[in-house]
């Protein structure tokens, strides 16, 4: 009798302890006991710096105490930078992206693709697609020969001159370009927003600057020192690379 109810406490005991095991301990560890979460998984490799595009990501479920700040809308990270080297299988957190490339990754990227940056002058807010234009849009480069520049800036609509702008052309070495950055007569990065709060404030553009071949820097440089530009955009995000295949950052690696 005394072997059963030792056999009997010590099959109680391992009784136990699996249900403490099963209840608590497992899920403490593996997090099934949390309600699930979704987070985007990087799907490839990516370089630092890099444009992140909806193709390097997917939407998976995760036990909610496993990512700490993870990023769950697509719309949350596509068009934003890499703040770090991020590998297959790293989930998207808000410290591992960066709402802008800094400035000396914008001119080391164009580098590692063997392009140049070189900067323009924007006559007027029209001229550069009313403010609106992003780092890693593609635009056409609309040249305005000297003699049939029409500068309206600050004018009010109806009080420009008439002016013959037959001579514009788009060169064909400058029908599809990137943008690098849109600043500012300071140099500060500019912003333009359709209704902007309160406490934000329209910063325009007066200079543009885009990734370039040597070519392509010697045609905008002299457009700048004999005429004008007027940009017209062609595309943004993934619609990037059929346009300039070897884009610098949209959907590319900063090797």
């Amino acid at each position: 009798m005394k072997i059963l109810r030792n056999k009997f406490v010590i099959g109680t005991l391992c009784i136990v302890l699996a249900l403490l095991f099963a209840f608590v301990a497992l899920p403490a560890l593996t997090g099934s006991g949390e309600s699930e979460m979704s987070v985007l998984r990087m799907t490839q490799a990516v370089s630092e710096g890099t444009q992140i595009t909806a193709d390097m990501v997917e939407t998976v479920s995760v036990p909610g105490n496993l990512v700490k700040n993870g990023i769950s809308e697509l719309s949350s990270a596509v068009g934003k930078y890499a703040a770090a080297s991020l590998y297959a299988g790293d989930y998207l957190t808000t410290e591992k992206l960066a709402a802008t490339l800094a400035e000396q990754n914008l001119f080391s990227a164009g580098t590692d693709k063997g392009k140049m940056v070189i900067s323009v002058t924007l006559p007027s807010l029209a001229s550069g697609v009313s403010g609106r234009l992003l780092p890693g849009d593609i635009v056409s480069v609309i040249a305005i020969p000297q003699g049939t520049v029409n500068q309206t800036l600050g004018v009010e609509p109806g009080e420009a001159p008439d002016t013959a702008v037959s001579g514009a052309y788009i060169d064909p070495a400058l029908a599809c370009i990137e943008v690098c950055m849109v600043t500012t007569s300071t140099g500060a990065e500019a912003s333009v927003e359709a209704q902007p709060d309160e406490d934000t404030k329209n910063t325009l553009p007066v200079t543009i600057s885009f990734y370039v071949t040597e070519e392509q820097a010697l045609k905008l440089a002299e457009l700048e020192q004999a005429g004008a530009i007027h940009l017209a955009f062609v595309a943004r995000g993934n619609a990037v690379s059929d346009y300039v295949p070897d884009s610098v950052l949209v959907g590319t690696e900063v090797d």
